[in-house]
């Protein structure tokens, strides 16, 4: 019998989306080939500007040269210690690279200078749910909702707590809500897959991570997922497409190697299997579950 699959789960904005996001308030008005030329010739004609330094760093942050897109917005705050920007964007450059603790102290820096900034209550909020604190993150995104009311990533978000902490009917409300305003937002439909998929109620999962896929048909947790409910009912072929199609996404998923090694011992094509196994431990040697899968096989 096949073991159960892994969920490939994406409760929170990715941070690649979360920074670009952030920086779209310097970004949106201008049409150029090169933000990057436009900006360091910018700066060379105003130096003492700030603003031209905070849209210099995020030109750099946009090319994920942080170390210079830090130093631009450091640069930024010498120029105007009110910059509450150049500090919600050092956060975002920490919180890229990981550096989670440093994220928070720079958002909350920029709420001592501006306390009802949304986008800073916002990036609190995904900061700490990162963390594992989801209550604190609720406060977060509850108080950046309430300054910015029609902002759905901010819903999604706000739903991506509450679901975590097991509410469901709650978390499903927000992300019907944002829907409302955005119809074709894949995070949301995807966010409601996965709602129902963690309360057994398949058809209504497969439905909506069907639907993500129609707005963005290169999703590889919708992917995934979809391909782990048609595994469940016995479309294991329809299951390995699937999976190999979230795996051209993201190559090293050892989530979606894993589940199409165990579709492919579901369809009898255990060589198959055998590889995706091979490929998990080449990817994570220390990975048991594929240990465990190779014990059942013996390739041809």
């Amino acid at each position: 019998m096949v073991s159960r699959p892994l969920k490939n789960i994406e409760l929170s904005v990715s941070a690649v989306i979360i920074l670009i996001y952030a920086l779209l308030t310097f970004q949106r008005n201008f049409v150029w080939n090169d933000d990057l030329a436009l900006w360091t010739d910018c700066v060379k004609k105003s130096p003492m500007k700030y603003r031209p330094h905070v849209n210099l760093g995020a030109a750099y942050a946009e090319k994920k040269d942080y170390d210079r897109a830090t130093a631009e917005f450091r640069e930024a705050l010498k120029l105007n210690p009110k910059a509450k920007e150049a500090y919600l964007n050092i956060g975002l450059v920490y919180q890229e690279k990981g550096e989670t603790e440093n994220a928070i102290h720079n958002y909350k820096k920029a709420l001592e200078l501006s306390p009802v900034y949304s986008k800073a209550l916002h990036f609190l909020g995904i900061a700490y749910e990162r963390l594992g604190f989801h209550d604190t993150a609720l406060l977060y995104y509850e108080k950046a909702l309430k300054d910015d009311r029609g902002n759905p990533v901010i819903m999604v978000n706000l739903g991506s707590a509450l679901q975590k902490k097991g509410l469901f009917e709650d978390a499903v409300g927000y992300y019907r809500q944002a829907l409302q305003i955005d119809a074709g937002m894949p995070k949301a439909y995807y966010n409601l897959g996965l709602a129902y998929d963690e309360k057994g109620l398949f058809n209504e999962a497969a439905f909506y991570y069907q639907k993500a896929l129609e707005s963005k048909p290169e999703y590889p947790q919708a992917l995934s997922n979809l391909g782990i409910i048609y595994g469940r009912v016995g479309r294991f072929r329809e299951a390995v497409a699937l999976f190999r199609e979230a795996l051209k996404i993201e190559p090293e998923n050892t989530i979606s190697l894993l589940n199409l090694g165990q579709a492919y011992e579901a369809a009898g094509m255990m060589d198959e299997a055998y590889r995706q196994y091979m490929k998990v431990i080449e990817l994570n040697p220390a990975d048991t579950r594929a240990r465990e899968r190779l014990k059942r096989i013996t390739p041809r």
